[in-house]
């Protein structure tokens, strides 16, 4: 009985992991740019979760993952900076 349990813990351990991954994963994908992100970049995140497996997928969703994540990226898009305005007296 026990080794069917252990086999059992072992199997959802596995699946939840690779599920924990999985959204991770497709969550720094579809971020729309790179200023979304409370630190670093899509390259960086994205290369954390694969090299890292399990780990860096919890530490993108805890460091590098906006507030609601993509799909609230998605939906309110940051405004680009403005470009401030010439000095005065430049001809352009």
């Amino acid at each position: 009985m026990v080794p069917g349990v252990f086999i059992l813990f072992f199997l959802v351990f596995v699946v939840g992991a690779l599920a924990v991954m999985i959204y991770a994963l497709v969550d720094a994908i579809r971020m729309p740019s790179d200023a979304d992100y409370k630190s670093g970049t899509q390259l960086v995140w994205i290369l954390v979760i694969l090299l890292a497996q399990v780990i860096g997928a919890i530490i993108y969703l805890a460091v590098g993952r906006p507030p609601g994540g993509a799909t609230a990226a998605r939906a309110n898009p940051r405004l680009p900076a403005s470009i401030p305005p010439p000095p005065a007296g430049v001809v352009d």
